[in-house]
């Protein structure tokens, strides 16, 4: 379940679940839908009841399977409950209810595949947000995106980005950005300036060149509602599934603790 469900927003998602059966297991398969990016999630932030391991992500038009690769497979026995923590996967462009499916494999499938209970992913509500709230940029390494500051070459950390929705008040305004591309594990990224229709960041590697840069405009209004973390209380009690040998459960909320 994810620490934040707001629409196109990084955030880290805790995965849960119990074994059913007793069984060597070198493969955890978390199958998402493709309206999420996980591009950038490329490792475990915490994990229990499962021994050490790496990701891998492969994708199709439909679905991406994010695998959980054990580096020395032993035998686990039913009734395990194991736990991944992955940070930098980022929320769909649209709200709506997702899941997630979840199995176990050796060299056969052991549990699984079993569908998590169904999680929001949720619009920001208020009654005085404008249209104009949230806006999503994206810059690419083409004339367009260097005349405007984005000019990655694999060498360079500093960039300056001209916007022209940068605009006063800039005490209500914020940016959230992270760097993206084929390559994995480029550094992450901090906004440390932002003024009048431009703002500056740094990061701790250089993007290589043709990244993307993504980023997000928030102009905070004087009162905002979020929409609610949590899922429904019917979605919140783990469900068993009588057709399947894998109990999915759900995750306590917790606020994701990196940053671009």
């Amino acid at each position: 379940m994810p620490s934040n469900n707001i629409v196109n927003t990084r955030t880290t998602y805790e995965v849960m679940f119990k074994t059913a059966t007793t069984g060597t297991i070198k493969t955890i398969h978390m199958t998402f839908p493709n309206d999420f990016d996980l591009s950038a999630a490329t490792r475990i932030i915490e994990k229990s009841g499962i021994g050490s391991g790496s990701l891998s992500l492969s994708c199709s038009i439909s679905r991406c399977d994010l695998k959980y690769i054990v580096s020395s497979p032993v035998s686990v026995p039913a009734g395990t409950s194991i736990r991944l923590e992955i940070g930098r996967i980022i929320n769909p462009d649209t709200a709506g209810s997702y899941k997630v499916g979840i199995s176990t494999e050796a060299q056969l499938i052991l549990d699984g595949p079993t569908q998590s209970p169904s999680f929001p992913i949720k619009d920001i509500t208020g009654n005085d947000v404008s249209p104009n709230f949230m806006i999503q940029k994206i810059l690419t390494d083409e004339p367009n995106g260097n005349n405007l500051g984005w000019n990655p070459d694999g060498v360079g950390t500093n960039f300056v980005i001209e916007d022209s929705d940068i605009k006063a008040p800039l005490s209500n305004i914020h940016i959230s950005l992270n760097t993206q591309s084929s390559v994995a594990g480029e550094g992450g990224c901090t906004v440390f300036l932002i003024e009048l229709v431009a703002f500056h960041f740094t990061c701790s590697s250089p993007p290589p060149n043709h990244a993307k840069l993504h980023y997000l405009i928030i102009k905070l209004p004087a009162h905002i509602t979020a929409s609610s973390v949590s899922a429904s209380s019917s979605e919140s009690t783990p469900q068993s599934n009588s057709s399947s040998n894998l109990e999915s459960e759900r995750s306590h909320d917790q606020i994701a603790s990196e940053f671009p």
